[in-house]
């Protein structure tokens, strides 16, 4: 490779790069388990054009680059217009399907979904679920994803159940991240002054011994040391 070459693939590779950073950042984000079909297949898509334009020659990249970005806007488009159209959005991304209902196993809608037996169970056992007769409604997702909702008999038992009724959790707060203090979500209530008393009470001299601290949901101080 001579010098010509080394600085085309560089700067080819880049504009990829950081053109695949912004976009992914303006089309959102959605875990891979929770995907939709047409989002998977457009991820692969997008992916397969973005290496396309990192091998193309010198006077195809824009060529190639226009491809890309179109897409991106095609995909950005439909995605936006989706979310303001219910009857576009089950067009493309399709409808959660009814599997088991009170117990019955639905074999036309799996059909419809070329969804087997051995899914069904592998799914439900993953759920803990080794009886379909305990479910009273499992739900394939859009995702692919089984969602169940089990009888009464065989749902555990909640505070409210019980009539056991506790104050509602609070977000934590993290007050030390890696060593470092998070000035901004100190408060009247927990101010660095205070902070300072509960690490010297635990012979902690300063934060950057501290790898994480932070408010828990229970309002406690939870204090994790970094290893000497």
């Amino acid at each position: 490779m001579d010098g010509m070459e080394f600085l085309r693939d560089t700067w080819q590779t880049s504009l990829v790069f950081f053109s695949l950073l912004i976009l992914t950042r303006i089309l959102g984000k959605t875990q891979v388990g929770q995907l939709t079909f047409y989002e998977y297949i457009s991820g692969i898509t997008i992916g397969s054009i973005a290496g396309t334009v990192v091998a193309a020659d010198p006077d195809k990249v824009w060529n190639d680059y226009y491809d890309l970005i179109l897409f991106v806007v095609l995909t950005y488009f439909l995605a936006f217009i989706s979310i303001k159209s219910r009857p576009l959005r089950k067009i493309i991304q399709g409808s959660p399907t009814i599997v088991i209902e009170k117990g019955r196993i639905l074999e036309d809608n799996m059909k419809g979904m070329r969804f087997d037996l051995d899914e069904l169970e592998g799914k439900l056992r993953e759920k803990g679920i080794f009886d379909p007769a305990e479910v009273q409604y499992a739900i394939i997702e859009t995702s692919g994803e089984l969602s169940v909702i089990q009888k009464s008999d065989y749902q555990p038992l909640t505070k409210s159940d019980l009539n056991i009724h506790l104050p509602g959790p609070a977000f934590p707060l993290e007050l030390i991240m890696d060593g470092e203090i998070i000035e901004e979500n100190f408060s009247p209530n927990y101010s660095k002054a205070w902070l300072e008393e509960q690490l010297s009470a635990q012979n902690i001299s300063d934060a950057s011994q501290v790898t994480y601290a932070a408010i828990d949901s229970k309002g406690q101080l939870f204090i994790s040391k970094k290893n000497d």
